[in-house]
């Protein structure tokens, strides 16, 4: 049985290739991330039955090939890095249920993935400021993104040629020429004529971002990774249709860009933190990552 685990990185079109591709993929049986998730995410890493798992995802053995995807194995961004444990933790299960797997990861020049990940907190209901986002530790965490330390524990645990790297911006430099490589790389069988390219997550406007802050004070959730003033049933969904309605009007803007959110202190940041890893990843991935616009080192 051949089996490929997608583990994200969340915003490398994570969404995409879950409703628009995998799903059209005809040698493989494709299970997105709702009974991945029960299965290596929200299952207790003491008690975890791998026989289990297994019988859930592919019950007695009727798929001969498995496709499984969830970009939350390497844990959500906004949920915090949590110091790698449950990336640890779930590696391990992973390792356990599907000892020969194929394991596939996407990353994204960490400056351009963070700011995207900004945008999906608002729109999943966060109120706090970009800046408060980035650097009080309550929501996002800087080692989350250190692409190195979690390949390299895939690695170890699965053998470097079990382990494919792919970076979105090769993908979305040239969608259907990636792909066919991609498809050749890991034997999938893909009609890529029946595929649509368009990104189905958009970005924000700029006219839109302080609305949608102002909104999402009327209910609760992120739970303890945001302020509200008070919780209103049913506000969830209202702001959420509201947003995906008026989004598509120019008259509030342009989409927002990278530029609008980083200053040049927070470049430097950015470039400091990641740099070495981006360069020790250079050796791993036989990659120039600077001239897809990854800090290296200089």
């Amino acid at each position: 049985m051949a089996v490929l685990i997608h583990i994200g990185y969340p915003k490398t079109a994570t969404t995409w290739l879950q409703e628009e591709y995998f799903p059209k993929v005809i040698n493989f049986h494709f299970e997105s991330w709702k009974i991945v998730n029960r299965c290596f995410l929200l299952s207790d890493s003491l008690r975890y039955n791998p026989k289990e798992a297994l019988e859930k995802i592919n019950p007695e053995g009727k798929y001969p090939n498995l496709l499984l995807s969830s970009e939350f194995l390497t844990t959500a961004i906004s949920f915090g890095w949590h110091y790698g444990n449950y990336s640890i933790a779930i590696a391990h299960k992973i390792k356990s249920t599907f000892p020969d797997a194929t394991i596939v990861i996407f990353i994204r020049k960490q400056q351009s993935l963070i700011c995207s990940a900004y945008l999906q907190y608002i729109k999943n209901g966060g109120t706090y400021s970009f800046k408060k986002w980035l650097y009080s530790g309550k929501v996002f965490s800087f080692e989350h993104l250190l692409f190195d330390k979690l390949i390299n524990y895939y690695d170890s645990l699965f053998g470097k040629e079990n382990v494919k790297v792919y970076l979105f911006e090769d993908f979305q430099n040239d969608p259907i020429s990636f792909l066919i490589r991609f498809n050749m790389d890991l034997g999938l069988d893909v009609d890529l004529n029946i595929i649509s390219t368009k990104p189905i997550n958009k970005a924000l406007r700029r006219g839109i971002v302080h609305l949608h802050r102002l909104l999402n004070l009327f209910y609760k959730k992120p739970e303890g990774r945001k302020y509200f003033i008070m919780h209103i049933p049913g506000m969830t969904g209202f702001s959420r249709q509201l947003i995906k309605r008026i989004n598509h009007y120019s008259i509030l803007g342009d989409y927002l860009s990278d530029r609008d959110l980083l200053s040049s202190n927070d470049i430097d940041t950015i470039k400091s933190f990641y740099a070495e890893s981006n360069t020790i990843l250079n050796k791993r991935l036989n990659l120039n990552l600077q001239d897809f616009g990854y800090f290296v080192d200089e």
